[in-house]
């Protein structure tokens, strides 16, 4: 949205604002939705039961396509397949894709414009943007195939769960749908095209969450999606009022996922929880199933490697950074991008039969994992347990400075005493290290991203592996 439409939204009554995000609705369901999704997701439910030589083929087949296209159409590939004396042949299978380099979030600032295809007109892209949770946001160009297919492979996940297109929806996501400055009710807005209310994770506290409560339901959504941070707030605040609120599944994403979050929210809906992973460059998308044993890495959305230091492959259960390779964005291709995302994939096929290899919880952006002193890499999901007990802890946030300090911050509540520091001091102290220096900071927030994100653990340490 541009500022002169913000500004008009942001001045106008609620019921305008309602009408203009169900008119953005109408031009999303002509985009994604319709006879086009109907039939790409009866494709991607066929794709689903695939053998893995079977999706192996299906990339193979799909890259063939995109590098014949990035040679014919995409400047930046060009120039570097004739730099490396590559032709478009030369790469046949998902086992040569390593012939080409790794693509940088610095190679896409500085190649921007060379890797936009010249054969798709630049009014038919959409501009796409990271939440710039690193402090470093970065934009990307979409065409119309992999908005598509990526709707498509979020509500094959959503099918999975009994949840169907049109569906009733309650949304907590970082859009900003209610003006900032706003300090009462109505906190939610709807679009009344896709049967969807926004709900603003931006004015979540102790003196509206009940409101939030109360309009959920009256809306009564079959499902609920959001930030694991922002739904195990409603869900904490259900519980400690000893409520409760079915749903047929909630669905989170786009921040890790903590053990004690997703008990609290299958608890306080009464339902199973459904995380995904996802990244705004659209090279990766990975899901959850009913036999929730970790995540599906949907093969045919794109190609993933797990890569060491070196860019070399690490192993089933070895940690490494994740490269992925789009397979249906033709207008603004990314070959072997390298995230800042890490985990590892299990050696182990999920129960339920599909053959997308399991992935472990990506819990860990680089700048998200503990090094200790000697080297150990500590998940943040490791570093929950000590809090399990604390219940007069508000809300947390670990921080590392170097590899020898670590800051904790402490929003504390009635009752927190010098007892609680010391049991947080020993029992982090018995994970990261003795010789680790842990000091806190009792504060009164802690703020979260411009996108509404909640980042538990910050590291400033280089991560090794």
């Amino acid at each position: 949205m541009n500022k002169a439409l913000e500004a008009i939204y942001n001045h106008s009554p609620v019921f305008l604002q309602n009408i203009g995000i169900s008119l953005y609705g109408l031009g999303l369901y002509f985009r994604e939705y319709g006879k086009s999704f109907r039939r790409k997701l009866d494709e991607f439910e066929q794709l689903e039961w695939y053998s893995r030589e079977q999706l192996e083929e299906y990339q193979s087949r799909r890259l063939r396509q995109l590098i014949q296209h990035c040679y014919a159409n995409v400047p930046y590939y060009h120039r570097v397949m004739n730099e490396r004396g590559l032709k478009p042949n030369d790469i046949q299978s998902i086992s040569e894709l390593k012939k080409l380099p790794l693509l940088t979030r610095d190679d896409v600032r500085s190649n921007f414009d060379q890797l936009i295809a010249t054969n798709i007109r630049r009014a038919d892209l959409r501009l796409g943007h990271t939440s710039g949770t690193t402090g470093s946001p970065l934009e990307f160009l979409y065409d119309r195939e992999i908005c598509l297919v990526k709707n498509v492979v979020d509500w094959r996940q959503k099918k999975w769960a009994g949840v169907n297109p049109g569906d009733r929806m309650a949304f907590f996501l970082g859009r900003v749908v209610v003006p900032t400055d706003q300090n009462k009710p109505p906190f939610w807005r709807t679009n009344w095209i896709l049967n969807h209310m926004f709900l603003s994770s931006f004015h979540l506290s102790d003196k509206h969450v009940d409101k939030y409560i109360e309009q959920l339901v009256k809306y009564a959504p079959v499902a609920l999606e959001g930030y694991p941070s922002t739904v195990s707030i409603i869900a904490r605040f259900l519980l400690s009022r000893g409520k409760t609120l079915p749903l047929k599944a909630v669905f989170t994403s786009s921040e890790t996922l903590f053990p004690q979050q997703r008990e609290a929210i299958e608890s306080a809906f009464q339902c199973r929880l459904f995380d995904f992973y996802g990244v705004a460059e659209r090279v990766i998308f990975a899901t959850e199933c009913t036999a929730h044993e970790d995540h599906h890495v949907n093969l045919d959305f794109g190609i993933i490697e797990i890569l060491d230091a070196a860019g070399k492959p690490v192993g089933p259960g070895k940690m490494g950074r994740i490269v992925a390779t789009g397979l249906h964005n033709f207008g603004m291709p990314l070959i072997r991008y390298r995230t800042d995302d890490v985990t590892a994939l299990k050696q182990k096929s999920c129960s339920c039969g599909r053959a997308f290899p399991l992935m472990e919880d990506v819990t860990t952006k680089a700048e998200d994992i503990i090094t200790t002193m000697d080297g150990r890499l500590i998940s943040s999901s490791i570093l929950t347990h000590p809090f399990k007990p604390m219940h007069n802890v508000a809300e947390s946030q670990i921080v590392q400075e170097d590899r020898s300090n670590i800051r904790i911050k402490i929003v504390r509540r009635p009752g927190y005493n010098e007892s609680d520091t010391q049991y947080l001091r020993e029992e982090f102290g018995k994970r990261v290290g003795v010789d680790m220096n842990i000091e806190f900071e009792f504060v009164d927030s802690i703020p979260r991203t411009k996108a509404g994100k909640f980042r538990w653990v910050i590291s400033h340490v280089p991560l090794e592996f």
